[in-house]
């Protein structure tokens, strides 16, 4: 048995150096042993695959999360306001401050069911064309009774009013980070 094996490898060997010199087999003894050719080709090219570099799955798409997500059987998705705050103030060198983008972000539910316990808001991006605005440390989070919860933002960018930006909410729940989005947000100024 272990000279059979010695056999094929030399065979499979042999085989591979002839066909990589350009060379035909001619041997006869290499027809009724295909099969252990094959088997032994498929063992030599083994390596070489896993020689190829590992391609990740690429990043995933936050914008593709959905607009509604259920926990523990009850609907959620978000109510947002997005608005420029154009009051007129004077800032303290005498100067007017620039038009800076406030939000309030509402993570509430459907058919008047409360919010489950335990969740919460991890992050927030904000985002028009190629630019996007992230709040994810110090978030002021509030709960508006049993049916919502609120994230505020304040100092975003200066975005024009009338125009529509996308909002994607991560949230941890029972260990599971999810996320919900809302599209097409109007941006408003308040004078």
């Amino acid at each position: 048995m272990m000279g059979t094996k010695a056999k094929r490898l030399l065979l499979a060997a042999g085989i591979l150096a002839l066909v990589g010199c350009g060379e035909k087999a001619k041997d006869q003894d290499t027809q009724p042993q295909a099969p252990a050719v094959a088997e032994e080709s498929a063992v030599e090219e083994a390596p070489a695959v896993a020689e190829l570099p590992v391609t990740l799955p690429a990043e995933v798409d936050i914008w593709q999360s959905p607009q509604e997500l259920v926990l523990s059987d009850v609907a959620v998705y978000l109510g947002s306001e997005l608005w420029l705050n154009s009051m007129p103030v004077i800032g303290d060198d005498g100067s007017k401050p620039a038009d800076k983008l406030h939000a309030s972000i509402r993570l509430l539910t459907r058919d008047m069911k409360p919010l489950p316990q335990g969740v919460e808001i991890l992050q927030v991006m904000v985002a028009q064309d190629d630019q996007q605005w992230l709040g994810q440390e110090n978030l002021d989070v509030r709960s508006e009774g049993e049916m919502s919860l609120e994230v505020s933002l304040r100092g975003g960018p200066e975005w024009l009013p009338g125009s529509k930006a996308d909002i994607a909410v991560t949230i941890l729940y029972q260990g599971q980070e999810q996320i919900v989005v809302q599209r097409d947000v109007l941006i408003s100024q308040v004078f």
